[in-house]
């Protein structure tokens, strides 16, 4: 690749940690929320949050305030939705909108159903309501993910078998069993590693070991225990992928209901424990996000935890889990449960968005870091023409950075790779999940994509 000395700096930022912005969410009630996607609709990013014993909501930013902007078809106020995620599977240039419901259920099956949907005008068309793919068992987390067949969510069921739902040209179908994912468990977690074979897929399991799924020509194998992050005595919760040395390969942190937190560093025998003593204290974990909040060129780890058993602080780290200072996104009563992250208003800086809930009913809230630092934004699209979820790109300095596919636990990260501490005329690698690559010149901070294979 081209050599460009002014696309990479690490700015010099001095910062007390996050600063609220709650106060520009509009109609904030408290009630109990639990997940939390950031997805495009109609070109727009917009938050949707799921509600527990009320309706679920879609925000977008307007008028420098986060307003509910909810269809009335989205609602679903007596679907106890949990977890959320967006993903094109039948490609038509829009993200679908999956939401897991329980039913009322901590586990097994349920009385109610999934809903998947499809935007179709103005209107949003659940797909399950004429499909005969079945969803009857309570979950935790789905996650767009990408396989021989394209883009399928993966749904991590609690006491029921896993799915993989993809789009085929005879309607939905569940493909888990034909590569033996439907085990059943008490799935928690899910977020995908790009490799160089496909897209590797890792389950937060708790009353039993995390899955791995290895990605190769005909098909996929599970591979936790021999990579070294079963970790069967350890009940999952959020789990994230970041390249923590910027050297080129995804590793993974995972955090613990009441148990060690772990930092899995890539090798070429699998993965190996690098956290630090402070990052690995256990906590009432819930989420774990893994982004450059303070646009310094390096990410940073956010730890939500949920007080649901007394005061518990959300924590704050650097890529290698060294402490960092919080602010006032600390929360010590804060009953966390979902997290997502995006640039909503567009200014180059993301904010950090909590969902609270389970134990009691509590606000949205909304921070930012405040910054002087530079960022790059982009946009890989499929060739669809939609978010191209799992694509990443590889800069000059051999790091990579990657478009979440969800889930951390129970949500989803924004449709962008944002890049912090970094100027433009920017060369950088895109790396597709169906094996495209390509070299392209980034002339503009927020830029869009398109696939070499563009319909």
């Amino acid at each position: 690749m081209v050599s460009n000395d002014n696309s990479s700096q690490k700015n010099e930022t001095s910062y007390e940690g996050f600063e609220s912005q709650t106060n520009l969410i509009e109609d904030n009630r408290e009630m109990r929320r639990y997940g939390l996607a950031a997805i495009e609709s109609k070109g727009e990013t917009k938050v949707f949050v799921t509600g527990f014993g009320g309706p679920n909501s879609l925000y977008r930013w307007k008028d420098g305030n986060l307003v509910d902007d909810t269809p009335e078809n989205l609602k679903d106020p007596d679907d106890n939705a949990i977890g959320a995620a967006a993903c094109d599977i039948d490609e038509d240039g829009q993200e679908e909108l999956y939401v897991l419901t329980t039913g009322g259920q901590f586990g097994g099956k349920k009385s109610g159903t999934d809903k998947l949907y499809d935007r179709q005008g103005d209107s949003w068309v659940d797909l399950f309501e004429d499909s005969t793919v079945p969803n009857r068992y309570s979950g935790r987390s789905v996650a767009c993910t990408y396989t021989p067949e394209g883009y399928a969510f993966f749904v991590a069921r609690y006491g029921g078998p896993m799915q993989v739902i993809t789009d085929t040209e005879d309607g939905l179908k569940d493909i888990a069993p034909r590569y033996g994912m439907d085990r059943e468990t008490g799935g928690r977690s899910i977020v995908n590693l790009p490799t160089e074979n496909g897209i590797d897929i890792f389950v937060g399991n708790e009353r039993g070991p995390n899955f791995y799924y290895e990605q190769g020509p005909d098909g996929y194998e599970e591979k936790a225990r021999s990579l070294g992050i079963a970790d069967e005595a350890l009940p999952a919760r959020g789990a994230t992928v970041y390249d923590k040395e910027s050297d080129g390969d995804f590793d993974l942190a995972i955090s613990n209901w009441n148990s060690p937190h772990k930092i899995y560093e890539k090798t070429t025998e699998g993965f190996k424990e690098v956290q630090t003593e402070e990052f690995s204290e256990p906590s009432p974990a819930r989420n774990l996000v893994a982004a450059d909040f303070n646009n310094n060129g390096e990410t940073e780890l956010f730890l939500n935890n949920i007080a649901s058993r007394g005061e518990a602080e959300n924590r704050f780290f650097d890529s290698k889990g060294n402490p960092l200072e919080i602010g006032e996104a600390s929360e010590p009563q804060g009953l966390g449960t979902g997290a997502t992250v995006t640039d909503i208003d567009e200014d180059g800086t993301l904010e950090l968005i909590l969902a609270h809930g389970e134990a009691g009913r509590q606000p949205l809230t909304m921070y930012k870091i405040p910054n002087n630092g530079d960022s790059v934004r982009l946009q890989p699209l499929s060739p669809s023409g939609a978010s191209a979820r799992n694509s990443y790109v590889k800069l000059e300095d051999g790091s990579v950075h990657v478009m979440d596919g969800g889930s951390a636990y129970l949500n989803q990260m924004e449709p962008w790779i944002h890049l912090g501490g970094k100027n433009l005329p920017l060369e950088v690698e895109v790396n597709y999940p169906n094996g495209t690559s390509t070299e392209v010149n980034i002339t503009e901070k927020t830029q869009k994509i398109p696939h070499p294979e563009t319909k």
